[in-house]
């Protein structure tokens, strides 16, 4: 837990730079991210909401794809204001900017697994799914600009967001060849065979090597490759510890690999298994490090859309387990805390860090958004200034109602008519004089 007075005193003291300052800051929040009483996405998805992406150059736009085909577009930075009953602006709603429908020509004829914008611009976005495709679209005119078809359902694609010699999409399918694809090609270019069997459940560029992609699957191995050598990879990762099935083999998880996240410093890996562990490797050895993470329960046989944050002095690992967001710290190994407000299973969860806030899709067909202690602070704000109101009303109130029924006494009301009638008089006579 990080104690914020101390860094306080710290900065005010001149012993903490800015920039750590910051950092403490941005985790302090992060570490109290609760379900926001007063934030929340307009509703739009008719089903499962089954990823979530924002955009990396504006960091603005929230992209998401759900279980019945349609895409949706929201903006971060832009909300609606419900008036409370007493007109005080209250709920904000992030305004839906797009949307492609279900019943759209252009829409996937099946279940959307993963959503992604295009690193450099946000004029681009792609998506894939069941149905076996891969979609590059045209934000502005929302229709494909290109469409790539598999022999399998597409459960992964993912594009590197620093890469400046490439830009190819690593795809993971049924199949256990991991495809690579180029848009400027307009066709796969490459396969990379490395799982023995079975499908790609993940795949996750390097936030550090453009060239380094991990991919992970239902072998239960995750792979370290360097896509600019299609011979081989450069590792697999090997936990040698004690396994539920024995010692017959050294594999990553003891279940299949479904979610892999490189975290901020990009030496090390975070992978996500069916056995309901968390793992964190260093990527340069391939061992994976001692620290032992809170077990995690619920993960799906499918790919798993978890977060790791990368702005802040410590990192946070949100990862979708059942109907609840387990989270925890990476690097103090922290108590875990579960964040319940989805109806049903979370699919998928994504972090908008210049926000401060976590957003989140499941099968209630919903996305939420997580803030700092749920914006209490901000609600007893509000809450303040409308007692405030109030009182200062009704102060005004019984001012005006003390000044109409205050009585005029009879001497006073006497001396204000007699000298209204010695004026009258006055200016009659001086009337008579002029005549005369």
């Amino acid at each position: 837990m990080i104690s914020l007075p101390k860094y306080l005193a710290g900065q005010s003291a001149g012993l903490v730079s800015p920039l750590l300052f910051q950092h403490k800051i941005f985790s302090y929040y992060t570490e109290r991210v609760e379900l926001s009483r007063l934030k929340d996405v307009q509703p739009v998805h008719s089903s499962a909401v089954n990823d979530l992406d924002i955009d990396v150059t504006e960091h603005r736009y929230l992209l998401s794809g759900s279980a019945d085909g349609s895409i949706a577009i929201h903006d971060l930075e832009k909300v609606t204001d419900e008036p409370h009953v007493n007109g005080v602006l209250d709920a904000k709603t992030y305004k839906l900017v797009c949307s492609v429908s279900s019943g759209n020509r252009s829409a996937h004829r099946a279940s959307i697994e993963t959503v992604q914008w295009f690193p450099l611009d946000t004029g681009i976005f792609t998506s894939s799914g069941t149905d076996r495709t891969l979609k590059v679209w045209d934000a502005n005119r929302l229709k494909p600009a290109e469409e790539y078809s598999f022999n399998g359902v597409v459960h992964c694609h993912q594009m590197s967001q620093i890469a400046s010699k490439h830009n190819l999409v690593a795809v993971g399918t049924d199949s256990s060849v991991v495809k690579l694809v180029d848009p400027r090609a307009g066709s796969a270019t490459h396969s990379l065979r490395g799982h023995k069997e079975g499908a790609v459940r993940a795949v996750c560029w390097s936030n550090r090597d453009e060239f380094q992609l991990a991919t992970g699957g239902i072998d239960n191995f995750a792979i370290l490759w360097d896509v600019r050598t299609a011979k081989g990879f450069l590792m697999k990762l090997q936990n040698h510890g004690k396994k539920r099935s024995g010692y017959s083999r050294d594999t990553t998880h003891d279940g299949s690999v479904n979610g892999l996240h490189y975290i901020a410093n990009g030496h090390t890996l975070a992978t996500v298994g069916t056995d309901q562990k968390l793992f964190v490797w260093d990527t340069y050895t391939g061992k994976k490090l001692p620290a032992r993470y809170p077990p995690i329960s619920h993960i799906k046989k499918r790919s798993v859309k978890f977060c790791v944050t990368s702005a802040g002095s410590e990192n946070f690992a949100f990862v979708p387990t059942g109907s609840s967001i387990t989270t925890f710290n990476i690097d103090t190994v922290g108590k875990a805390r579960h964040l319940y407000g989805h109806y049903n299973s979370v699919n998928c969860c994504v972090y908008h860090e210049q926000g401060c806030q976590l957003l989140s899709g499941g099968n209630d067909h919903k996305i939420l958004a997580w803030t700092i202690r749920g914006d209490r602070d901000y609600g007893e704000h509000v809450s303040e200034q409308r007692h405030l109101v109030q009182k200062s009303l009704r102060t005004s109130h019984s001012v005006n109602e003390e000044v109409q029924e205050t009585p005029v006494s009879e001497a006073v009301l006497q001396t204000l008519d007699t000298w209204s009638d010695d004026e009258e008089e006055e200016e009659e006579e001086g009337n008579n004089s002029s005549g005369r």
